[in-house]
């Protein structure tokens, strides 16, 4: 990879690069002129960390044909570096009328090759070949073979620059495919010694073998060792026909000869290969009832007698003769074929029923096909008066002749319309990864069911959790879990590579994800980009993408869920039940409990007869892992991993007394007397396992931050540390609002009790006075209060 120097020593010493063509690919080399995959509609974006870029992302817009241009610009020696995205250009194309027009071009790559600069078009073949033949005035063939996009070539031209067209044919994903397989053994570092001469020797016994039975005679506890053998030369393998992620189904030899004959013969019985099966006229391949009737019209004709029916079956075999038929095929009724095809209706009555459906009917949410005729009918009438609306029964073919996608776009927007849209070819999909570690898929569910959250006499608090799972797409293997009471957010992402790490020691090579908004931020692709791994973006608003994870998620619902106490499984008949017997007042599973049963599941699923393969799911993905250990990242849970995945936050304030505070935490690290009196922020990382453990920034460094729970919390299990975690930080609000919930029945019963006591006041005090007379000694005391003047006193004030 080169260096900024080394660039400008590129253009400027080697290739002498006029000053047009020096900035435009100096720009190319500083930054691409845009985010890709911004309004992708079927397609993958991917972020590739390569090598050639010291590891810097290089973005594709396809998981074929740009993919595949960045495997081969990786591969061969010749490309220098490759970059993405370069600025656009103004290039002048041609209308389908022959007219001029000026607009934008971005060129999909700029790559530095030994021989020079190159600007790169990346186009599938089927498209190259449709723009030959329909955009013939600015796409040609020239005579070496080579596609030229005329626009684009004239406008580089005068940059002083070269614009080239790399054609992806379909033919070449087995040849990427390898390539890529051993780029990424050429990285890897634990490689088994291989004896040479010993394989010479087993390969000299048996001419060609394959990679399973060659790593199992030599000893090998993976394939490692024999994919950088074929990289060397030191073995011969077909990597255009072949996988070499098939150990047991990829060939090798010593040379290509006696690899060529080996898989001739093997081809001899092949089922099935590219190209067998293609469409077949029915003259030729009748239906069953077709083939009855040719036979019994040749066995008439056999039989002698003459007929008229005979005559013109006789005079049909010697037409069909002349076209190259067998006297059988001559016969076949050709039924298929019958019924008036023309359209019947008149244009006027067509085109407005056309219209109606396109831009009235369908438009309309609700409608049914009943009511939608009959707005039809009685705009029809009015319309064209002259003719009659067309039946219920044309009025219906006609909707159903609407692509369901143009339905359900303009019903249901973009995610209704891509639901209903038709499915791709086979033929030309991308191929599945089929090892383990090869890609995961990441996503959230929100379970159907209700944990207890916090519990006092006769009250219970209920809430539903998160949870995000990381699927192996080869094998569906659960490879990390973690739940969560807060909606999906980075500290979710975080929680699940976590998991693995620490389950695993590794992380998969490449992690496929929606377009929410924690897997498009910043943290998520930094994240990756530090530990060299593949973040690639399915379409947005697309449902048949994700299958893997959402897959999961309803067998876990429908297997597990469905079967414990508070679950929302069947939601029909959760709504449907009294309150005393919802899905809320059944709940008593706490989250701990939760985390247990989730991964007891998982054990479960993972090791259970499924589909048609003979061995466990658990079985599959170890015995993938073994043979090809370098499609995994190894990578040591250590300070340095739980500081990157910590989810920066913002700026706390901090107090030289107690630390940081953060949800009603206190942290502090001794190094924060450093920034006392200097800074009255600091910038903050949240671990997003531990509740205990923070990191500051201090200085240059990220410095740990502890709370005085932390040495209990390290005594504890893993399930109940990662459960302390969840509720201390991810319920913290909602515990919040039940402190505040209490705090309002405090004082409720304040005020209640006040009330009660002005309503029932203390016993009266009251002031006498007697008569102006003097009081004998015999009389009563009470006999002088009967001319007395009693009156209540208000007091207000006690005081000595």
């Amino acid at each position: 990879m080169f260096s900024e120097n080394e660039v400008y020593e590129y253009i400027y010493t080697k290739h002498t690069l006029s000053e047009t063509a020096a900035d435009y690919v100096l720009q190319s080399w500083r930054n691409p002129s845009r985010m890709v995959g911004t309004h992708a509609k079927n397609n993958v974006v991917s972020f590739v960390p390569i090598k050639k870029l010291k590891g810097s992302t290089y973005s594709t817009e396809s998981r074929l044909p740009e993919r595949g241009f960045l495997t081969l610009c990786e591969f061969d020696d010749d490309v220098l570096c490759p970059l993405d995205q370069s600025d656009p250009i103004q290039i002048q194309r041609t209308r389908k009328n022959g007219t001029k027009y000026w607009s934008g071009y971005t060129p999909d790559a700029v790559i530095l090759t030994r021989k020079g600069p190159r600007v790169v078009e990346v186009k599938p073949e089927d498209v190259v070949e449709d723009f030959l033949i329909n955009r013939a005035a600015d796409w040609q063939r020239n005579e070496s073979g080579n596609i030229i996009y005329k626009p684009a070539f004239e406008a580089f031209a005068q940059l002083g620059l070269e614009h080239v067209v790399y054609v992806y044919k379909h033919e070449d994903r087995f040849l990427i495919e390898n390539l890529d397989v051993i780029l990424l053994a050429r990285e890897h570092d634990f490689v088994d010694s291989l004896n040479e001469i010993r394989l010479k020797k087993i390969m000299n016994d048996s001419f060609a073998m394959t990679l399973h039975d060659l790593m199992v005679k030599l000893g090998l506890t993976n394939v490692t060792s024999l994919i950088l053998a074929v990289d060397r030369g030191l073995l011969a393998a077909d990597l255009k026909q072949h996988r070499l992620i098939d150990a047991k189904n990829c060939l090798v030899s010593l040379n290509k000869d006696l690899l060529e004959h080996a898989i001739e013969l093997r081809n001899k019985q092949r089922v099935y290969w590219d190209g067998l099966a293609e469409s077949s006229d029915l003259k030729r391949i009748p239906r069953l009832s077709s083939a009855e009737h040719a036979l019994k019209k040749i066995e008439k004709i056999e039989s002698g007698k003459s007929s008229r029916s005979i005559r013109r079956w006789k005079s049909q075999i010697r037409d069909g003769v002349v076209g190259g038929l067998s006297e059988f095929q001559s016969l076949i009724p050709l039924s298929h074929l019958s019924g008036n095809r023309e359209r019947k209706i008149p244009a006027v009555v067509d085109k407005f029923l056309t219209d109606f459906l396109l831009n009235d009917f369908i438009q309309k949410q609700g409608l049914s096909i009943y009511r939608g005729y009959k707005q039809y009918q009685d705009l029809a009438l009015e319309e064209h008066p002259q003719f009659n609306p067309v039946s219920r029964q044309t009025f219906t073919t006609r909707l159903d002749q609407i692509p369901a996608e143009i339905i359900g776009f303009a019903r249901g927007g973009k995610r209704k319309g891509n639901a209903l849209a038709a499915p791709s070819d086979p033929e030309k999909r991308a191929l599945k990864p089929s090892i383990a570690w090869q890609c995961a898929a990441v996503d959230h569910y929100l379970a159907d069911i209700y944990l207890v959250l916090f519990t006092r006499t006769k009250v219970v608090y209920i809430e539903r959790p998160w949870v995000t799972a990381l699927v192996d797409i080869a094998t569906s293997k659960i490879l990390a879990l973690s739940i969560s009471f807060l909606p999906p957010s980075r500290r979710s992402v975080a929680k699940v590579i976590r998991d693995c790490v620490r389950r695993h020691g590794k992380l998969p090579r490449e992690i496929i994800v929606d377009r929410g908004a924690d897997f498009k931020s910043v943290y998520l692709a930094s994240l990756l980009a530090h530990y060299g791994i593949i973040l690639s973006m399915r379409p947005s608003a697309h449902p048949r993408f994700g299958g893997e994870v959402e897959g999961f998620f309803g067998e876990f619902k429908k297997q597990w869920l469905c079967q414990r106490p508070g679950n929302l499984a069947d939601y029909k008949e959760a709504r449907s039940v009294d309150g005393s017997k919802a899905p809320k007042a059944a709940a008593i599973l706490q989250p701990l409990d939760f985390y247990e049963e989730l991964t007891a599941f998982c054990d479960w699923r993972e090791n259970k007869c499924r589909g048609l393969s003979s061995v466990s799911m658990e079985l599959d993905f170890a015995e993938s892992d073994q043979q090809y250990p370098f499609f995994a990242k190894a990578i040591q849970y250590d300070t340095e991993f739980i500081t990157v995945t910590a989810v920066e936050s913002a700026k706390y304030a901090f107090s030289y007394q107690r630390g940081i505070n953060i949800k009603g935490t206190w942290y502090y690290s001794p190094a924060l007397r450093k920034i006392n009196g200097r800074k009255k922020k600091v910038d903050v990382r949240i671990d997003p396992d531990n509740p205990n453990l923070i990191f500051a920034q201090i200085e240059n460094k990220w410095e740990p931050c502890y709370s005085s729970d932390v040495n209990a919390y390290s005594a504890k299990c893993a399930a109940h540390q990662l459960v302390d975690g969840m509720i201390k930080h991810e319920a913290a609000g909602m515990k919040r609002k039940i402190a505040e919930q209490h705090d309002l029945e405090l004082a409720n019963i304040i005020r209640r009790l006040q009330e009660f006591k002005d309503q029932t006041k203390t016993t009266p005090v009251y002031e006498v006075t007697l008569p102006n007379k003097e009081i004998e000694e015999s009389d009563s005391i009470f006999s002088n209060l009967t001319n007395a003047i009693i009156r209540p006193v208000n007091i207000q004030q006690w005081s000595a």
